[in-house]
């Protein structure tokens, strides 16, 4: 991954976005069943469970804004935008000390074995909602409530997001 991010400035493909979309649904059901995965977790397990349920419930407030379900409202998606970052990057990878695999974890021991790749993903979540923020900021203070950047900006988180659950979380 070269960890660019890019705007789409053609329409959109309705396959890739009936995809993304998707993802963030399954995202979504995900974060609300490991409610109850949580229950027993301990230590930087429970930490990690935790730092995943605020970004999940992050990417779940802004999901309904990308469907046109609700009114962007770039003001939220800024203050969503830095809880992801802040448990993206180096906070989140320092969450995966080596063979933390206690259950209830979720965790696949691929993380260790492909450390270089999901650490990759970890900083691209990480540039992906500071450039979400940078663009809702941008929003808050023009006064704009055009959610075109804020759209292809948020399917990068999503994207990231789904890569490295389809590459390193165990079912």
């Amino acid at each position: 991954m070269t960890g660019k991010i890019s705007f789409q400035t053609q329409p959109r493909n309705r396959l890739m976005r009936t995809g993304i979309l998707i993802g963030a649904a399954l995202l979504s059901a995900v974060t609300s069943v490991a409610a109850f995965a949580h229950d027993g977790a301990t230590g930087v397990v429970k930490e990690r469970m935790d730092s995943m349920k605020i970004i999940g419930k992050q990417v779940k407030m802004m999901v309904p804004i990308l469907n046109g379900e609700l009114p962007y409202d770039p003001a939220k998606v800024e203050l969503a935008a830095i809880k992801i970052s802040s448990h993206a990057g180096s906070a989140f990878t320092e969450l995966f000390p080596s063979e933390s695999t206690d259950t209830p974890s979720e965790a696949s021991p691929e993380i260790w074995e492909k450390w270089d790749a999901f650490s990759q993903l970890s900083d691209e979540l990480a540039m992906n909602a500071d450039m979400l923020k940078t663009i809702a900021a941008k929003d808050v203070a023009s006064g704009s409530g055009d959610a075109g950047q804020f759209n292809d900006a948020f399917r990068n988180v999503l994207q990231t997001c789904k890569s490295c659950h389809q590459q390193f979380r165990s079912d």
